[in-house]
């Protein structure tokens, strides 16, 4: 199960840093992809424009989910670091888990951040306002980026994982 390749880096390491990297990648290309739909078609004219009291409130809206989600994010992002969090009251169940938990954690941050991008695409959408876009997209692509999956992290739960 844990038999290690030519670099000395376990298969199931491999695949894990494999699969988060594929998430992670698609995130980003999905969220870029509607974002440029979503310009698209706001600057053609397809979409008309909600009031500006409807506006404020989903520019209001996009900021607190945005908050949510970067704060999610990162608390997630942690927690797929390190080996035995502190808020986990049995550290052997995630230590069991392995590369694999780390993987489901990351996708989990992930999703948090894809959400901001969403929204933020959705509200330029709505009300026009570029500045909700590049924000959600700039959030989406620098967490990505931060939290672009290393294999030191996925390393350290074999290491630490119980005989």
């Amino acid at each position: 199960m844990n038999e290690a390749n030519p670099r000395g880096v376990s298969t199931e390491v491999e695949q894990a840093v494999k699969s988060a990297r594929i998430v992670c990648g698609a995130l980003v290309a999905a969220v870029v992809v509607y974002a440029a739909v979503a310009w698209y078609l706001r600057r053609s004219g397809s979409v008309a424009a909600v009031d500006p009291g409807t506006a404020d409130v989903l520019k209001q809206v996009f900021v607190a989910v945005m908050l949510i989600g970067v704060l999610g994010w990162m608390v997630i992002w942690g927690r797929a670091r390190a080996p035995t969090p502190s808020t986990v009251a049995r550290p052997e169940v995630e230590l069991r888990r392995g590369p694999r938990g780390v993987t489901s954690r990351l996708i989990a941050g992930y999703a948090f951040l894809e959400a901001v991008g969403l929204i933020g695409a959705t509200v330029h959408l709505l009300t026009g306002s570029v500045g909700v876009l590049v924000a959600g997209v700039a959030v989406v692509v620098l967490g990505a980026a931060l939290s672009y999956p290393r294999e030191e992290w996925f390393q350290r739960f074999l290491v630490h994982r119980p005989i």
